[in-house]
């Protein structure tokens, strides 16, 4: 870590340990109501991604960072590949 970012997180202490509740999308689709209310435990929804194209993370409904999923052992993960970080 250079010095320059050392010292920013160091400004930022009294605030670093505040929870951020993270999302993970992996895509979006609209459905019917009719269909909506036709789900069950087994269904299956397609998404408007396909295998591969990675998931976006998100931090208050803001875009923070892209990735992908990945296995390890018998959890998923993912892993970071970018950071986006929107100026909304």
């Amino acid at each position: 870590m250079d010095e320059e970012r050392k010292k920013i997180l160091e400004s930022w202490s009294h605030v670093l340990d505040i929870p951020v509740e993270l999302s993970i999308e992996l895509g979006k689709t609209v459905l019917p109501l009719r269909e909506v209310l036709d789900l069950s435990e087994d269904s299956i929804i397609m998404l408007s991604r396909s295998t591969g194209e990675g998931v976006d993370i998100r931090a208050d409904n803001r875009s923070l960072a892209s990735g992908e999923i990945v296995a390890m052992g018998d959890k998923a993960r993912v892993r970071l590949n970018e950071l986006t970080l929107e100026d909304n």
